[in-house]
């Protein structure tokens, strides 16, 4: 095989019943400046169009390859069969839902070559809604990019800041070093990160490389409490158990990540209270109370719960009082987004 066709990125897309969305995510592989690629799709057995959407592009480009499940074997089995069958120096991660930008490879791959010893390489992920309204965008938020190493790229990464998976190209030896996902931790990808960051060095770029698309049947539009917790407490188990890592590292990581899981829950009991899941919303309170000790929030937050369920115009002042702290906190912020990253809505239509 010659080095022009010779693949060096595996993109691994593992799929269930989304064939057109399926298709636009190829299509974007496919679209790269950087030709030294093969996308693999691994086909939890959709049992529908999906085989023939996949066979259709790979007769045009025989860089895809498809492989299908004889039964399905959840999304977490069909991540890590992915990752294991990865036969190239270098891979990345698909969601079917989302799509690269044209110059993702090629800005990785510069990466690599300016920085040889970092063991993955970023750019820019742009998180944006169905409708084309953008989120956020990591890293162009951070305060600067290039390269990182622990313990510093660690912390970077928490605090809500990690750099979401669909635009990261990661080296194959990670797989050997840190091993794959972690089964307990069932939103592994920041993780799966932070293991990694948490010994080896990185490198991003702020430059945008890929879209990440929330929608009501995404993981991220559906995701309840539960799609974080406990999960997130094995998270934080991995790195402060991690004896290679010094102590106050450690410790530091700790109380970084506990903040960042309580923002969440706290983020989690409000969408509960404005859904009107009262028990769902109970069930949040009693993690602040019987894991976290912390018996004045539980009270506060069952006091809360209480009053909106049985007093209905104190429910709409809360949903109220909810806008206007995102107004006045978000809008700046998002109009800004918006105006640099809104116009990369119209890739999203492209099939």
């Amino acid at each position: 095989m010659s080095d022009i066709t010779k693949p060096l990125i595996t993109t691994i897309i593992p799929t269930y019943r989304r064939p057109k969305l399926l298709r636009r995510a190829i299509k974007s592989v496919m679209n790269q400046t950087y030709p030294h690629f093969q996308v693999c799709v691994y086909d939890n057995a959709s049992g529908d169009e999906t085989a023939s959407v996949v066979a259709e592009l790979a007769k045009k480009d025989p860089r895809v390859k498809y492989h299908c499940h004889s039964e399905n074997i959840g999304g977490f089995n069909n991540l890590n069969y992915g990752m294991e069958h990865v036969n190239t120096p270098y891979f990345s991660f698909l969601s079917d839902d989302d799509i690269l930008l044209p110059e993702f490879f090629q800005t990785a791959m510069d990466g690599f070559e300016k920085y040889p010893d970092a063991v993955f390489s970023a750019g820019s992920c742009i998180n944006m809604n169905d409708k084309g309204k953008v989120g956020s965008v990591m890293p162009w938020s951070w305060e600067r990019d290039g390269y990182f190493t622990p313990p510093e790229g660690l912390f970077q990464m928490m605090g809500g800041k990690h750099i979401t998976w669909t635009s990261i190209v990661f080296r194959k030896e990670v797989i050997e070093n840190i091993g794959s996902f972690d089964k307990e931790v069932e939103a592994g990808d920041l993780d799966f990160e932070l293991r990694i960051a948490a010994h080896f060095p990185y490198v991003v770029s702020k430059k945008p490389c890929a879209i990440f698309v929330i929608h009501d049947s995404s993981y991220c539009g559906s995701a309840t409490y539960k799609s974080f917790w406990p999960g997130w407490s094995k998270m934080i188990r991995n790195i402060t158990e991690d004896e290679q890592l010094p102590f106050d590292v450690r410790k530091r990581a700790e109380n970084i990540l506990t903040d960042q899981i309580k923002y969440t829950l706290r983020g989690f009991l409000i969408k509960s209270l404005k859904k009107k899941n009262f028990d769902e919303a109970y069930e949040i309170a009693r993690i602040f109370k019987d894991y976290y000790q912390e018996k004045k929030k539980f009270i506060f937050f069952s006091f809360l719960i209480s009053i909106i369920k049985y007093i209905p115009l104190i429910y709409y002042l809360i949903i109220l009082l909810n806008k206007i702290r995102l107004i006045y906190k978000l809008r700046r912020i998002r109009r800004q987004l918006q105006k640099q990253f809104g116009d990369y809505a119209k890739l999203l239509e492209f099939i």
